[in-house]
């Protein structure tokens, strides 16, 4: 078992079989180190007498059976999906804290980490050994908790389990995970980004089990929202036309019976002309009037609305979009095309239900839509992609009086052009919405780690937290560079008691 981003101090272990029978949990393996140690610079010449580096030749033999890697249980076999998988990771933490506790730190590889529906979690670790080949158990001073080889191996695996094709290394493993959230199971790139940086000192289980709380957080209540909307053109995308320099527009609507429907759209224009916002504009007004109609379009009817009604206003622009639906019960849906984006913010420790503030232990945050990009398309092919990481594949218009078949960019995508996933929601959640001004990368740092700093430091302070959050991360755009429009749609989840009947509440921002 090999691992090309675990190379630290890390054996180069052959001959481990995959075998696909139930076995007992087993953390511990029995290695035998043979003679004719060879120089690990030799290229393939018969090894001299001397030389300055040897590397020995290892055989592993396991006393039981390996059950089936994550991603031969998962993706190949489809035995378990990957929401059960994600389902099923706290009991993997308490079998890793057992392997660590043990064998010490740097003893997990990717495929160490095995599961059979029946047999239940098995860790195929590889201890340390010395030049004799003893086995090396943990000694006292050691921490019985994962040091960097151990936690990218973790990622590896979770990642290898359910995406398209297998994870070179880590760093691919992690662009995958931002760039098919919401394909994968919601709540995956915050455990993982945990994992990576997360306090695990205490043990894995232990560090991870917040997490799983409030990803498993259930409310029986009713809701109800606030909602702040923030935006900005972006100093080096303005031209001197307040008309046309922002493209971005966003709305919020309320309906009879507690609905509620929020919207961010992104307008596209190729030569600055100004047909981004009249396609952004022309998308608003038709889900505008879907949202407050009688009865509730269906995700499929409203997409082809929407883009029929951009197409009849500009030949040209075109928009990206990102719509949330929310449930007076918490049952919420997400639309979305392009690279708009949604994401989760919930409180570690139940949060506030009603009230105004927040949390004091923490938030967690995890991203609701996938990437629509051309880099992300080729990316489910290779890890080698290259690409325009802002050139859209799936978006609303894509020029006037085309087919479907004949737009720019419909011949790399799968489906109807869009993606759509259901989530629920509770009281003390932030519901962001955003272009992609507003989520852009500082330093590469993932944009969940930027949204739990920016609502815990708030948090802290007596400013309106939904209000604040928008206003903080178009702030943030322009002080990282402002080269494009930033809008940010926050809607604070609260507990909703009995909701009052009345005539449908239309509130419409447009930035």
């Amino acid at each position: 078992m090999n691992d090309s981003d675990e190379n630290a101090g890390a054996e180069d272990v052959k001959g481990v079989p995959d075998a696909q029978v139930t076995a007992q949990v087993q953390v511990t393996a029995k290695a035998q180190v043979t003679g004719d140690a060879q120089a690990a610079v030799d290229s393939g010449e018969e090894a001299a007498d001397f030389a300055g580096l040897v590397v020995p030749r290892v055989t592993v033999s396991w006393p039981h059976s390996l059950l089936p890697t994550l991603r031969q249980i998962c993706w190949e076999w489809r035995k378990i999906t990957a929401d059960e998988l994600l389902a099923e990771l706290p009991g993997l933490w308490e079998v890793i804290d057992t392997a660590l506790g043990r064998l010490g730190p740097n003893c997990l590889v990717h495929e160490s980490l095995r599961y059979d529906p029946l047999g239940g979690w098995q860790v195929a670790a590889l201890p340390r050994y010395g030049v004799d080949g003893t086995l090396r158990l943990r000694e006292r001073r050691d921490p019985a908790a994962p040091w960097t080889r151990d936690r990218r191996a973790l990622v590896r695996a979770l990642v290898d389990a359910v995406a398209q094709r297998p994870c070179r290394d880590t760093d691919d493993a992690l662009l995958q995970l931002g760039l098919y959230a919401g394909e994968f199971p919601l709540g995956l790139d915050a455990l993982c980004h945990h994992l990576l940086g997360g306090e695990l000192r205490r043990g894995v289980a232990e560090g991870m089990a917040p997490l799983h709380d409030a990803l498993t957080r259930c409310w029986s209540g009713r809701v109800e929202t606030a909602c702040y909307l923030e935006s900005g053109v972006g100093s080096r995308k303005a031209r001197g036309r307040p008309r046309s320099d922002n493209e971005d527009v966003a709305a919020v609507a309320v309906t009879d019976s507690g609905t509620v429907w929020l919207g961010v759209f992104d307008g596209v224009t190729g030569d600055g002309d100004g047909s981004g916002l009249d396609a952004a504009e022309a998308a608003l007004a038709q889900a505008g009037r879907a949202w407050t109609s009688e009865g509730e379009p269906g995700s499929d009817v409203l997409w082809r609305e929407l883009d029929a009604a951009v197409r009849r206003a500009t030949s040209t622009g075109s928009t990206a979009v990102v719509m949330t639906r929310i449930g007076s019960d918490g049952r919420a849906q997400v639309l979305s095309a392009g690279d708009s984006e949604a994401w989760l913010l919930r409180p570690l420790d139940g949060g506030p239900t009603g009230r105004r503030g927040g949390s004091a232990s923490g938030w967690v945050a995890w991203r609701l839509t996938p990437a629509h990009t051309e880099f992300a398309e080729r990316l489910r092919e290779t890890p080698d992609a290259h690409g325009h990481k802002s050139m859209l594949t799936s978006y609303l218009g894509r020029g006037g009086g085309e087919s479907e078949a004949d737009r720019p960019g419909s011949e790399g995508l799968e489906g109807p052009g869009f993606a759509v996933q259901e989530f629920p929601v509770v009281p003390g959640d932030l519901l962001v919405l955003a272009s992609d001004g507003a989520t852009g990368a500082d330093r590469g740092r993932w944009f969940g780690t930027e949204l739990v700093a920016i609502a815990e430091e708030l948090s802290r302070s007596s400013r309106p937290l939904g209000a604040a959050l928008a206003a903080n991360l178009v702030h943030r755009a322009e002080a990282l560079g402002g080269w494009d429009n930033a809008t940010a749609l926050v809607c604070e989840v609260q507990d909703g008691g009995v909701l009052k009947q009345g005539s449908t509440r239309d509130r419409t921002a447009t930035a």
